[in-house]
């Protein structure tokens, strides 16, 4: 067994923040979380988007009115979101195909638990090549 979505510290390297947030609210929120990200979430608790700092940064370069631009309005979308009962080889299978902007674990409802970062997915790729090569030494 490679273990599970859910074995995962999912709740650190980002904060959450709501569709209809403005785009200075995400700007604050991200000073707080030094290289990590904005998940944005529905009022049902949804993942829906991603805001990486470099992302809101290129907007604010646009010129993006910080209090009237919305996080809706700039987000990336493509949100891959996963159970956390979820085995991480399948994970890794899925990501590896799909190439999502982020990855979220969910519960059953869909409701959002946490976030698959970029340090999880290494952490991950290499559990599953150290368990795998271990099934395979004792085959």
């Amino acid at each position: 067994m490679v273990g599970l979505l859910g074995d995962l510290d999912l709740d650190d390297e980002h904060v959450t923040i709501g569709l209809e947030d403005s785009l200075e609210e995400a700007a604050h929120r991200l000073i707080d979380v030094p290289g990590g990200v904005l998940v944005v979430l529905d009022d049902g608790g949804q993942p829906r988007g991603l805001i990486r700092p470099d992302h809101l940064l290129r907007e604010v370069l646009k010129g993006k009115a910080l209090r009237s631009s919305v996080c809706r309005d700039v987000m990336l979308s493509d949100v891959l979101r996963m159970p956390v009962d979820t085995p991480l080889d399948e994970v890794v299978a899925v990501i590896d195909q799909r190439q999502p902007d982020a990855v979220v674990g969910v519960d059953d409802e869909g409701v959002f638990l946490g976030w698959f970062s970029p340090a999880d997915l290494a952490s991950a790729r290499a559990k599953v090549k150290l368990l795998r090569s271990l099934d395979r030494a004792r085959s």
